[in-house]
């Protein structure tokens, strides 16, 4: 057994092809060294090209990696920075400086370099053995092992799951797959089946939800006495309706469905308190939702005049305006509406997430 090993990779994302190469890998060493290469210009137009939702930063994928290899101890993550090197296949001389810089900064000499592509045999070895004072950071008989050369245990791509995550996502590793899983809120109007749709969506896509934890914290520490709830008891209910959904993101199969999120929240705490509550802005500010559908309590009579809306929802969608918060619109007028807002959420989501 040979003492370090080493494989590069830009794992964006990180896949399970990558976790089979890398767990084989690790059984030939004693420290198995894996190492995320990024480039801020060359990720960006990635993602560009991406059908990804959203843009995972150097820390998500570092953190992808650590926490997919965390028990097991001889897989160590480091990062190697190519910014301003010239694209593979070019700069290999200016990249082959840098990982000699890298190595050297962690104290790391590698016997050998882990690779499922043949062409890379002879680059690593031109390059790596005819630096100046090799010999601090590769072994003078570095060998480079090919291993699974024709992805026959699983054959994809990480330029795939970039196409598409969520047709890819048996693919994706379970701490790679929290990033991806999309919080989809379902918000307004009182007594307009918020809750009930909720259910059905967690349901129609075998996923996890999260329940409107208000509700729950005014039955069991207020006794139903709604009028006895205080400024700092929406606090406690914003901390604990974020742990829940954060915990719902762990288990949940591309989707999570959220009953009220945190606009909502504060609209409570205007109308009972008549202030804002600083908690509650924050997660605001910090807290994403991919897709808001929004479900607007409508007369059912015929003189549209009749109809006003509520207070609630004029303070709801003022917050979400100054937020910068798009929403989808739906409406409901009776029971009938139960179903059609169910059909019609379906197909939104359906689109969004690109599955025909």
């Amino acid at each position: 057994m040979q003492k370090n090993g080493i494989i590069f990779g830009k794992f964006y994302p990180l896949h399970i092809g990558h976790v089979d190469f890398i767990q084989r890998a690790s059984g030939y060493v004693e420290n198995l060294y894996v190492v995320v290469c990024t480039d801020d210009d060359r990720d960006k137009k990635l993602f560009e090209d991406s059908k990804m939702k959203k843009m995972p930063t150097v820390k998500d994928r570092i953190r992808f990696a650590e926490k997919t290899f965390k028990h097991q101890k001889n897989i160590k993550i480091i990062h190697l920075a190519e910014d301003g090197i010239p694209f593979y296949p070019n700069g290999w001389k200016l990249w082959s400086e840098r990982v000699q810089e890298t190595l050297l900064k962690n104290k790391i000499k590698v016997d050998i370099i882990f690779t499922n592509e043949t062409q890379d045999v002879e680059n690593y070895k031109n390059n790596f053995l005819t630096l100046p004072n090799f010999e601090k950071t590769f072994n003078k008989n570095l060998e480079i092992k090919l291993i699974d050369i024709n992805r026959n245990n699983f054959h994809i791509s990480a330029t795939e799951i970039r196409k598409n995550p969520y047709k890819n996502w048996f693919f994706i590793p379970k701490y790679v797959r929290e990033f991806f899983v999309l919080k989809v809120a379902i918000i307004g109007s009182e007594y307009s089946g918020k809750t009930n749709l909720t259910h059905k969506l967690a349901n129609y896509y075998n996923t996890t939800y999260v329940k409107e934890y208000r509700k729950e914290y005014i039955k069991e520490e207020m006794q139903n006495h709604i009028e006895n709830i205080q400024y700092s008891d929406y606090s406690n209910i914003a901390y604990e309706h974020n742990r829940r959904i954060l915990e719902s993101i762990k288990n949940a199969d591309k989707l999570t469905f959220i009953d009220t999120e945190f606009s909502s929240l504060q609209t409570f705490s205007i109308i009972q308190n008549d202030t804002k509550n600083p908690v509650i802005e924050d997660f605001i500010k910090h807290s994403n939702f991919d897709l808001l559908l929004y479900i607007e309590k409508k007369s059912n009579s015929k003189d549209k005049s009749k109809y006003k809306t509520s207070e609630y929802d004029k303070i709801l969608q003022s917050l979400l305006e100054q937020n910068n918060q798009e929403f989808i619109q739906l409406y409901y007028k009776n029971n009938s509406s139960l179903t059609e807002n169910y059909i019609k959420s379906i197909e939104i989501i359906n689109k969004y997430l690109e599955i025909n």
